[in-house]
């Protein structure tokens, strides 16, 4: 029997298909194919320290549908030898480190890529094909920006996009790939046997090279051979796209010619240059004739005469015209932008304690308008001044800044970097370490980040990654003792159990004074889950003072 559902994993519509078994298979398009138990189905609602983890089970179920494993079980309970059953505590166990993650996002859009050089389009309901921990745009977008930055794939870092898996990464997945490692968590009784997806062979497109926007927004029209949709639907985005950059409320040749006109002399009445070419007047002016004839010639050609149908080649030549128009335009810049972004760049703080309204204040003056641009540069400087603020030694300042970041944070965060990420969090546990400590870092500490946490997960994964880098963040930090003061009684418990594992194996070695720390900050915090771990830890510090 077949019937509509919510997914018990993600909450999208999906389909549920069920015999006279005890056992349901669940199809969902952001979750693939799995099975799971009556049992589960019944008692996951109520499994209230489950419901933050499920995003992992997702990415875990969607990658085997993706690279044609086998269907996963899904239980609460021991599976009791059933073959490829999972608990979901399991699963969320043995959720895969960030390198992990990178080649598995890879293995699922070339998983998902028809032929070579194919754009996998992707929506929000894609977030677990980039293995994010939790069902959140910005953690999927991290795994995005890191392997378009790497060149393991190109497109647009943004959801809806298309994204197309490029030699390199073709190249990673084969050298890192090894067939031994295993793919999933290992069942109850017998440990799946997992292939390395086979790559797709190499096949020509003639829609090879195509700017990430063009081929977002044609490929499928071009391939399906409605040419004429496939130009026109590119031409219309090519003027969304310049409308949006220079924030401009005009259309067609008019916002082509007030976006790309060339800035005249100061004392006329005549309009300034809004997206900047770089090369000079020619060049600009060059761009504003080539974005005009692009809709006078094009866009507004095939709008007004419905009986105009190009050829395959002609419109393969019209696209490829229009993937030139928007890699020009992404190299253009926004006047407006710059002049902001050289404006913060110039700010100065007190940073003394004395002066701490008055310079947020000074800063908040620039966070307003540039919230309204889409420059990624422009928001990356507007957070380096807030984290410059974040990193005073007077907890005034620190006060100031972290308020300014959490009144910011939902236009920044898309475009700050993975090391970004990190010094931030180290300077929250920095600031909260001084005598006179920050109350809001305390607040944030004591309340897990919630605003921002994906920076602390990463800043987690950074610090567990190994003893060398753990004591460089912790240099960053400075204050020991408060660190794993606020750890031990605020540390959110998978991050915890993780640490106290390799603090007792030895992966992470502590001085006498911080494991004595941590200790006696453990037995006093009496955490529920740690009890076992911090016994012995307790039983290895007093070992060591023997």
């Amino acid at each position: 029997m077949t019937s509509k559902i919510n997914c018990p994993l993600c909450g999208n519509e999906a389909v549920q298909m069920r015999d006279r078994s005890e056992v349901y298979l669940i199809n969902c398009p952001s979750c693939g194919d799995f099975q799971i138990t009556r049992e589960c189905l019944e008692d996951l609602p109520a499994e209230r320290k489950l419901q933050a983890q499920l995003m992992k089970v997702s990415a875990f179920t969607r990658y085997r549908t993706i690279n044609k494993e086998p269907v996963a079980t899904l239980f609460i309970s021991n599976p009791n030898g059933y073959t490829e059953g999972y608990t979901i505590q399991q699963i969320v166990d043995q959720f895969p480190s960030v390198p992990e993650r990178k080649l598995k996002a890879l293995q699922n859009l070339q998983g998902l890529s028809k032929y070579w050089g194919d754009a996998v389009a992707l929506e929000r309901k894609d977030y677990s094909i980039f293995f994010p921990e939790v069902n959140e745009e910005q953690p999927s977008l991290m795994m995005m920006r890191t392997l378009v930055e790497e060149g393991l794939a190109t497109g647009e870092v943004k959801f809806p996009t298309q994204l197309t898996v490029t030699e390199k990464g073709n190249t990673f997945i084969r050298d890192q790939a090894a067939p031994a490692a295993p793919e999933a968590p290992t069942p109850a009784t017998q440990a799946p046997v997992i292939e390395e997806p086979t790559p797709v062979a190499a096949q020509p497109s003639k829609l090879d090279g195509l700017h990430p926007r063009v081929l977002g927004v044609a490929q499928k029209l071009f391939q399906d051979g409605h040419y004429r949709s496939a130009v026109l639907d590119t031409y219309v985005a090519l003027d969304n796209d310049v409308r949006r950059k220079s924030r401009l409320q005009h259309d067609g040749t008019e916002l082509m010619q007030k976006a790309f006109t060339i800035n005249n002399k100061k004392g006329t009445n005549e309009r300034a240059t809004i997206l900047k070419v770089a090369g000079g007047d020619d060049p600009q002016q060059g761009a504003m004739w080539l974005f005009s004839g692009a809709v006078m010639g094009v866009r507004n050609v095939l709008a007004h005469d419905h009986s105009i149908h190009p050829s395959e080649q002609e419109a393969l030549e019209q696209l490829y015209f229009a993937s030139m128009l928007f890699r020009r335009l992404d190299q253009a810049v926004n006047i407006e932008a710059e002049q902001l972004m050289a404006e913060i760049s110039q700010l100065r703080f007190s940073l003394t304690g004395s002066a701490s309204s008055s310079d947020s204040a000074k800063l908040k003056a620039f966070l307003v308008p540039s919230s309204g641009f889409v420059d990624a540069e422009l928001h990356r400087v507007c957070f380096r001044k807030i984290l410059e603020i974040i990193k005073s030694g007077y907890f005034n300042d620190q006060n100031e800044g972290i308020n300014l970041l959490l009144e910011w944070n939902a236009s920044i965060f898309d475009h700050i970097t993975y090391e970004d990420h990190v010094e931030l969090i180290c300077a929250i546990y920095k600031a909260a370490g001084f005598r006179l400590a920050s109350r809001d870092a305390e607040t944030l500490i004591r309340e897990r980040f919630v605003p921002i946490k994906t920076s602390l997960k990463l800043f987690q994964e950074r610090l567990l990654s190994s003893n060398e880098v753990f004591n460089e963040l912790l240099e960053k930090i400075w204050w020991n003792d408060a660190f794993f003061r606020l750890i031990a009684h605020s540390g959110d418990l998978e991050f915890m159990v993780a640490f106290l594992n390799k603090v007792i194996s030895k992966e992470i070695v502590l001085s006498r004074n911080d494991l004595d720390t941590l200790s006696r900050e453990l037995n006093r915090a009496g955490r529920e889950g740690l009890e076992e771990l911090t016994e012995l830890l307790y039983q290895m510090n007093e070992e060591l003072n023997k």
